[in-house]
């Protein structure tokens, strides 16, 4: 590979993922470990937080600029941390996919290497693509339950108390003085 081929570098984080060591800098500074490996030139693509759970790219215009330079054939190499920082919604997945594949665009992540048009490579990216689709349900259902048991324990759940009340070690009281 020559010099002149650039490493795309899509960086994203979610609420749901920020605490587990896949921020922002750590993804952009891997991504340009990759291009450094690969002998090419980087260009960072920063989404910031945004979630990839929704099915359009409205909250995604860096994704959504990124697609079009991939049909615009601009881009042949992406890099992203992993393979979920793109999305774990079925349906934008396939947009992705198609993207790649059409475009001819190598997805690298951190553990290796795509090539869409190889069908063996094609097979694992689907594979991963439902991973992380069953694994972001199950951490919504986890986090939904945890909501709801938190709630029925008494412990206020965000926002700030109701007027007449204050927020002690995590429940509702009555304020004295408001409630007046």
């Amino acid at each position: 590979m020559t010099m002149k081929e650039t490493l795309h570098i899509y960086t994203r984080v979610s609420s749901s993922i920020q605490g587990e060591g896949e921020s922002l800098d750590t993804q952009k500074e891997l991504g340009e470990k990759k291009a450094k490996e690969l002998g090419m030139k980087h260009k960072l693509w920063n989404e910031g937080s945004a979630s990839s759970k929704y099915e359009d790219f409205s909250n995604r215009p860096v994704l959504h600029q990124l697609l079009g330079q991939m049909r615009g054939g601009v881009v042949k190499h992406l890099y992203v941390y992993n393979n979920d920082r793109l999305s774990r919604n079925r349906e934008t997945q396939h947009i992705i996919r198609n993207a790649l594949t059409d475009n001819q665009v190598r997805l690298y992540t951190k553990d290796g290497q795509f090539d869409l048009n190889n069908p063996q490579d094609e097979f694992v990216k689907g594979l991963l693509d439902e991973v992380a689709k069953y694994n972001n349900s199950i951490t919504a259902e986890r986090s939904r339950l945890g909501k709801i048991a938190r709630v029925k324990q008494g412990i206020w759940y965000g926002g700030p108390s109701p007027y007449g009340y204050e927020i002690k070690n995590k429940k509702l009281a009555i304020d004295k003085e408001q409630s007046k």
